[in-house]
């Protein structure tokens, strides 16, 4: 059942760069409803945040110049 969640989100969301990314957003906005949110993890936020669009844009040129990589999180887990 978990491994069927996780796939229906990684193709909701188009893969794990994207749903760590989102999961972190929600993770923010709850610390400040909660009044928890500090200038450390908005920080944190930002470099990783930084990080993610850096990841991203690398493979982004690298499949421009290679084509895209075989497999992905739409593969079938079957086979």
């Amino acid at each position: 059942m978990p491994r069927d969640l996780c796939g229906k989100l990684l193709q909701i969301t188009r893969g794990r760069t994207t749903a760590f990314f989102i999961a972190f957003f929600i993770a923010g906005h709850a610390m400040a409803l909660l009044g928890k949110l500090t200038p450390v993890y908005v920080g944190f936020m930002g470099t990783l945040g930084g990080l993610v669009l850096g990841h991203s844009i690398k493979e982004d040129v690298v499949a421009a110049k290679y084509g895209p990589p075989p497999g992905g999180p739409d593969v079938d887990a079957k086979t």
